[in-house]
């Protein structure tokens, strides 16, 4: 279901960037400025579209390193994402127009926006594709009574569900929450969290023995899972019609009974020119002498010892690729502990 939610919101975003103004004409910049408004999305939904289409997404810049912030015109009959070719036929740059395009977000409405659905606990009533947006006013968010700073998380277009940092039963609650709706929503985005602190959002990061640890992991695993897929896909489409033989490695998740769950991916040397996901551990196969073995290698081993093999392509999420084949003694190397 991630997988062919993220590919759904791909072809919208694509229809999105295509469509012409008014059979054709672009629109003027005083044409647009009523209707600009920011809109906040997964990260990886922007590097994808330039893997789908082989050109240029939208201009957007990243938030917290997981989400990103790009500009739309939502006009009367359409909605146009704003691009290079935009920002240069109106002479303009990004920061002046999301200056204008979050007064505008502002114009519709504050923290009334906002149901108090239990004690410390927020959910965005708007319902109207841009509730995510609210990110970007942090004034709002912290007029809300929270115990702690403002923790948001967007599951989908239309919900933002906020929480105090301090409170860890509204924690469970909005992370429960979320996970739930991304089962059951075909427009889900992800349950990654962010915390605002000193009007600047990251991600929310808790102590190993917090008690939503294992609900913060399952959130990061599924938005890895269902990113590495949705990419591994488009990368394997774009390297088949180019003719390239590159292998995209999978990342799996292996669910052991009675033990966290962890990611892993795999490589043999017959793979030829492989790109590896990051992954907690990579099952190995290997060849040493005319013996043949496999063998389970924490991938913080593999960086730590190949660090001058490993290359990032420059993708997001990020793989990294063999410069050169590991030698002997380099494989021997990795198979000590």
């Amino acid at each position: 279901m991630a997988e062919f939610s993220i590919t759904n919101q791909l072809k919208r975003l694509v229809a999105a960037c295509t469509t012409a103004w008014n059979g054709g004409a672009p629109p003027t910049l005083a044409q647009a400025l009523p209707w600009l408004l920011p809109k906040v999305r997964p990260r990886f939904q922007y590097e994808a579209l330039s893997l789908l289409t082989g050109g240029a997404a939208p201009v957007f810049r990243p938030l917290a390193g997981i989400f990103a912030v790009s500009l739309v015109a939502d006009l009367p009959d359409r909605e146009l994402d704003v691009g290079e070719a935009e920002l240069e036929a109106w002479n303009v740059d990004f920061d002046r127009l999301m200056q204008r395009a979050r007064s505008n977000l502002l114009a519709r409405g504050g923290e009334e926006g906002f149901l108090r659905v239990g004690p410390g606990c927020y959910r965005s009533a708007w319902q109207d594709n841009l509730d995510g947006s609210r990110l970007l006013l942090p004034g709002i968010l912290q007029r809300l009574r929270l115990p702690g700073d403002p923790v948001a998380l967007l599951p989908n277009r239309d919900t933002l569900l906020v929480v105090g940092s301090e409170d860890p039963a509204g924690l469970r609650w909005a992370l429960e929450t979320a996970l739930e709706s991304l089962h059951q929503d075909p427009v889900a985005l992800n349950a990654c969290p962010l915390r605002l602190s000193h009007f600047q959002w990251q991600p929310f990061l808790a102590r190993p023995e917090h008690p939503i640890c294992p609900l913060l992991f399952q959130v990061e695993q599924r938005r890895l899972l269902a990113e590495y897929a949705s990419q591994k896909a488009l990368l394997d489409r774009r390297h088949g019609a180019a003719g390239q033989a590159i292998t995209v490695a999978p990342l799996h998740l292996e669910r052991a009974p009675g033990a966290v769950a962890s990611s892993y991916t795999v490589w043999s040397q017959g793979m030829g020119e492989a790109w590896l996901p990051v992954a907690d551990r990579v099952r190995l196969a290997w060849e040493l002498g005319g013996e043949r073995g496999r063998a389970w290698v924490p991938w913080a081993r593999v960086q730590e010892r190949l660090s001058h093999l490993l290359e990032p392509v420059g993708l997001f999420p990020e793989r990294y690729r063999f410069k050169a084949p590991p030698q002997a003694g380099q494989l021997e190397g990795l198979l000590t502990s």
